[in-house]
This record gives C-alpha cells, structure tokens and sequence, in this order.
C-alpha cells in the first residue's frame, strides 16, 4: 500500500474533484467509506454529488473557520492509500478499518480523549487509470478545539504508517518485496521505526484472537 500526500487550502475543491468525473473519466461512483464519528451520523454511503460534496466540506471546514486559524501551507492534508493493481480490490469494510486506523496512526484523533480531533472523511471512487484500488482522505489541520494537528514529517510518518497496516490487516505478503525496496535507503532510526510499528501491528493482532 502507498500513500500519497498533499497539502492545500481548499476543502470545497478537494471534494468536488474527488466526487467528479476525474482527469480521465476515472471516478465511478464515489462514496463515503469512513469519517469522523460526527459525519458518519447524518451521511451514509450514496453515490456522492456535488451538493453532498460541498455540505461535506462545510462541515469539514467548521473548526477552522470558527476559530479563524491560519495554517501554514494548508489546513487541507489530503493523502491517498492505494494498492497495485495486481492486488485485486478490497471492500468498503476493509478500507473503513483501514482508513480509521491510519488516523489513529498519524494523530488526527483524538489521542484516547487528551486531544481534540480533527474533522476528517475517506472517499472511494473506483480504481485508478492504472487499475490500482485506492482511497483519499481529507483532513481538517485544524482540531475541533481550534488547536493544530502536527504534521513533522508527515510523509515518513504515513509509509511507517502503511507498513504497520499491511500487516494488521493481512497485506503484508502481498507487500513484502515493495516494503523492502521502500525501505531502502532510509536510515536505520526510521527503519527500526517501522521494525517497531510492525511488530506492535503483529502483537495487537495476535491478541485479537
């Protein structure tokens, strides 16, 4: 699984592009698959227009147009999570699980109650021009409490991230010659990072059983 990360500063033209046609007539039917707990309440999984899209920045964009926060280089953290294409596609399910604890993982929650968390959502829209099976997240920087989400080395942090999900969720047979090509060349702090990330994904899913 690769991320992809994105900084911006304008949620309403994130969605709409996520929920339209696409660069290439790419997008189908685009959806919700997972989002802060306040969005899943009142948005279920239709096919998304560009009204649902704009009603789902407004909300995404409250915190910060509350509290009238500047972020530097974009409240807008967009990231997208996608598999090879010979990996097949996962279902709506899996992709809410992984989304959700992707989050967790880049501290976007809320930090088991001592944060405020910021307002995020995962979109599907079908696979890629390339056939890869992909989602996007949109976070909001800026937490509920008007206080900014930490983004230090945000683009480490999401690789540490997706191995340690590939894992948990069963992916990593199907990544293990990408995690070491990945890896290489980072330096053995970051590789013991991720060492560690995984074997904690390994512990909390045996424990599971």
């Amino acid at each position: 699984m690769m991320p992809n990360v994105v900084r911006g500063d304008r949620m309403a033209g994130l969605m709409t592009y996520l929920v339209g046609p696409g660069r290439s007539n790419e997008h189908t039917e685009p959806h919700l698959v997972a989002g802060d707990a306040a969005l899943m309440a009142w948005h279920n999984d239709d096919e998304l227009g560009r009204d649902a899209a704009l009603r789902i920045a407004h909300h995404l964009d409250q915190p910060r147009t509350a509290y009238d926060v500047q972020v530097p280089g974009g409240h807008v953290w967009h990231c997208s999570l996608s598999l090879r294409a010979d990996e097949g596609a996962l279902t709506d399910e899996q992709w809410n699980a992984i989304a959700n604890d992707f989050v967790r993982a880049m501290g976007f929650d809320d930090n088991e109650g001592t944060k405020a968390p910021c307002r995020w959502v995962a979109v599907r829209h079908g696979v890629s021009t390339n056939g890869n099976d992909h989602i996007h997240l949109a976070v909001n920087l800026v937490r509920e409490d008007g206080t900014k989400a930490s983004v230090h080395n945000d683009f480490r942090r999401a690789q540490t991230a997706v191995r340690a999900l590939e894992v948990k969720h069963g992916l990593e047979e199907l990544e293990s010659v990408r995690t070491e090509r990945s890896t290489r060349g980072y330096d053995p702090a970051e590789r013991e990072a991720q060492a560690r990330a995984r074997a904690q994904a390994k512990y909390e899913r045996a424990s599971r059983l």
